[in-house]
């Protein structure tokens, strides 16, 4: 529908143009016509049931599986909203999984190597520990992650709850602007 609203606004700026009798647009009519070119510029495709792999030096380094996705580019940026439960996983470069993402929704943003995890989610590392929250980002590039919300992180012998972590994406180091409740497990001896 917005394709059709900017080429009629074309159609009728060229047309009155045309029929004025001018050889040169407004000012005004300059800009219109650009905007509506301009717009044309976006591109957004929709996908089901999508399986991306991101490969680095030949090697698949994540992947990532949704029941739905939506690229879109503008100005040469791509990225792609993933929903209805993503599931990304990050390999190593000899192939072994080293953690494992849920969340309800995703952004990917490719020109950043981004994504942005919203609603539940779930970390998981190959060692076990555990990270839940509501929003977080992970940088693919520097291999951080980042969250002004609310944090419980799970490890075999502890559990650390907190707002505002930042840290490495293995869960070994991070820190927490506010520490809200340290609790250390007990485990039970069969």
């Amino acid at each position: 529908m917005l394709r059709f609203s900017r080429s009629l606004l074309i159609a009728l700026v060229i047309g009155s143009v045309w029929f004025s009798g001018c050889t040169d647009l407004s000012e005004y009519d300059r800009d219109r016509v650009e905007d509506a070119i301009s717009d044309s510029l976006l591109s957004v495709t929709e996908s089901r049931n999508i399986q991306m792999d991101l490969i680095e030096d030949g090697h698949r380094i994540v992947r990532v599986t949704a029941p739905f996705a939506a690229t879109f580019t503008v100005d040469g940026r791509t990225e792609t909203e993933l929903d209805e439960n993503v599931h990304v996983t990050v390999y190593d470069t000899t192939g072994e999984v080293e953690t494992r993402v849920d969340s309800r929704s995703a952004r990917y943003k490719g020109s950043d190597a981004e994504f942005h995890f919203k609603q539940d989610v779930v970390v998981e590392t190959h060692d076990g520990r555990m990270l839940y929250t509501d929003y977080l980002e992970w940088s693919q590039k520097n291999r951080t992650i980042y969250t002004p919300e609310f944090v419980i992180i799970v490890t075999a012998s502890d559990s650390i709850t907190g707002y505002g972590l930042e840290g490495t994406d293995d869960l070994v180091t991070y820190s927490l602007s506010e520490v809200t409740g340290e609790f250390e497990l007990e485990r039970s001896e069969q």
